[in-house]
Order: C-alpha cells, then structure tokens, then sequence
C-alpha cells in the first residue's frame, strides 16, 4: 500500500529535492548558496536558496492527492519533512493547513522557531513528540507485596504461559523509556526470582499499601534523584502491554516538556503537574453517545505528587491522592479492556489465560 505525502531528500552542497510519496514525481525545492550565511532573515546554518517551482509543480500536488485518498485506503498521510524551505511557499503552505484539517497526518518537522512552524505545532489536535528528548526520567515501582489471600497462595509465582505470574510486568517494564524500576514485595520467591533476574527488588513486611509506595518511590529516588515522574504497575496485570506503558510515558513526557516550553517558568510551577491513568473506552454507537469509561492502573504521577505519595494515610495508595487532584488526572486509552484487569481469583487467572497472546510465551524471557 503506497502512503499519500511527500519526502524531501537534501545532496549535500548541491540541492533539495521533494519527492511525491504516489506518483514518485520529484521536483527541487532549494539550491545551495553559500551567500545566504550572511543574511539575518535565514535560520542559522542554512544554506539552501528556495526554488517555488518544485512545491507548486510537485508538493501541492502531492498533498491534493492526499487529501483526495480516504482513511480507508491510507490510515495517514506522511510528510517529512517541513523546515524553512518550505515555508517559503504561501501556496504551498495553505495546501498543508488544509490537508491538516482534513485527514490524520504524520509530520516531521525541524525543530526551528518560524511562525508557521510554531503555529502548526501548538493547534490542538496536534501531538507532538520531541526526538531529541522523547521522554522525561520516569521511574517504575511495581507493587508486588500482595498475599493472594482470595487466590489462595502466592499467586505471583503461579505459571501463566510458561512462566511465573509476575514475570508479565517485568517484561512490559523493560523499556528503555525508564529511568529506573523496582519490584516492592513481601515474596520471598518473588524476591529470589527477580533478583536472579536481575532485576532491583525490595524485600519488606510492612502491612499496608502506603508503605509499598512509600518504600518503592524512596528507594527509586535515591538512585535516581532526578525523576520528573513514577508509574505504579501491579504485578498481578498480565496482559499489560509494554506498547501501552511506553505511549503512557510519551505522553507524559510531552504533555510536559510541551507546557514548560510555552512558559519557561512553568518548569517549577503548579503547571507542571498531571497525573495519567490507563482506562478503556467501550466503542460508542448512534444507540450509546456516551460510551462506559473503565479506569484502573498503572498511574503515572508527576513529581508534582511525591511528597504526597511519600506521605499517604495508613492504607491508602495512589488512588488517594487522584481523589484530591481529579481535575489533573488525564486519561489514558488501553488497546483492550483485559489489559487493566488484574488477578485476583484462580478464574480470574484462567479467564485470562484464555484471552492472552499465545504467541508470548516463555521463550520471551525477561533480560
């Protein structure tokens, strides 16, 4: 399936060219010139001389084609990418607004201060992700001290697809996203497992759900002091995605790197702060406008939040502190409702069991 768009490819001290993604047509859209280091209107370090004829007689035909093919026959339409050549082209420039406002788009853009760039980037149905710092430090604590006292033995050790329960979440955490993680339990055998693992764990036999967020977000900032937020996993969420983890830290990330870039003081204010929940949104119909919204975890706080964490009420966890901050708490969608359930029950575990992957199994080891 070819993907509607365009692409432009620079040769070194000679030329830019745009390529139509469709037709595979290209045109040139910049000449070198060294002249131009001496201009104050041109970006700093440009030396491209842009060339009007290879948007007008290339790229707007090229976006027109894009706008004119359905979702159905292209989820997106690909651009890559937009910097200070193109902005020299007011037709061309309109031609991208509109397929903007048309259909879903996957844009590169440079990373420059221009109006047209810095406009595109702040409309509101624009997400934005910096590839220079994609992500903030996040630390993982995943609460792992439970008793299976309903399931009626350590249920974290029991096999689910070949291996221990628990080794589910080790592997959805072992993105290279976190700064840092740590398993909190009061499981001796969870306790050897991780640590032949290789995997930092905490031992402890406090009674209450504060104390496993207290002790695991304490030892995660010792390590590591620099964290802008923590995600609290259970370790009983088998089929917890490590895709769904992942886009829970990149929105994170950008929903605050994006507000502290449109105010430089916003990086120690009360505007920093959020707090991202994994829910599932049942699909919605003419007959039900208003779907049924399921929240659970992982919770991802901001820093904003730890010295509340570290102070929690005696049996109380983070589900404390989203009740005192509900208007903070953004809503993260999970690509299935079994990926928030969590076991409890031997039927909660066969029922899962029934509705994994069977492509994951034990020959997915955790490193």
């Amino acid at each position: 399936m070819k993907i509607p768009g365009f692409s432009t490819h620079a040769i070194p001290k000679t030329r830019v060219e745009i390529q139509d993604r469709i037709t595979g047509k290209t045109g040139i859209i910049g000449t070198f010139s060294a002249d131009l280091a001496s201009r104050s209107e041109i970006p700093s370090g440009c030396r491209m001389q842009p060339c009007p004829d290879g948007f007008l007689e290339v790229g707007i035909p090229a976006i027109q084609r894009a706008i004119l093919t359905s979702t159905e026959e292209a989820p997106w339409a690909v651009i890559d990418e937009i910097g200070y050549l193109e902005t020299s082209c007011e037709p061309f420039l309109k031609a991208l607004v509109t397929l903007f406002d048309t259909r879903p788009v996957i844009a590169v853009i440079r990373k420059q201060s221009l109006p047209f760039l810095d406009e595109l980037k702040h409309r509101p149905d624009v997400f934005v992700i910096d590839l220079d710092e994609p992500v903030l430090p996040i630390g993982c604590v995943i609460m792992a001290s439970g008793l299976g006292r309903r399931f009626g033995s350590d249920k974290l050790m029991v096999s689910f697809q070949g291996q221990p329960l628990i080794a589910q979440i080790l592997r959805a955490t072992s993105s290279a996203l976190f700064a840092g993680r740590i398993v909190v339990t009061r499981s001796k055998a969870v306790q050897t497992f991780c640590e032949t693992a290789g995997i930092p764990v905490l031992f402890h036999e406090f009674p209450n759900r504060n104390d496993t967020v207290r002790l695991g977000l304490t030892a995660l900032l010792r390590s590591h002091p620099e964290l802008k937020g923590c995600l609290f996993a259970l370790g009983d969420q088998p089929l917890l995605s490590r895709e769904t983890l992942e886009t829970m830290a990149i929105a994170f990330s950008q929903n605050l790197v994006s507000r502290s870039c449109e105010n430089e003081k916003a990086i120690s204010s009360k505007k920093e702060q959020g707090i991202f929940r994994l829910c599932f949104e049942e699909p919605s119909d003419v007959t039900d406008p208003n779907p049924s919204v399921t929240v659970g975890s992982p919770v991802l706080f901001s820093d904003f939040f730890f010295e509340e964490l570290l102070a929690l009420p005696a049996g109380k966890g983070g589900s404390f502190v989203i009740r005192n901050h509900p208007e903070d708490v953004h809503l993260i969608p999970a690509l299935s409702p079994y990926e928030l359930m969590d076991v409890d029950t031997p039927e909660n575990l066969n029922f899962l069991l029934d509705h994994a992957d069977p492509d994951l199994s034990s020959s997915h080891s955790e490193k």
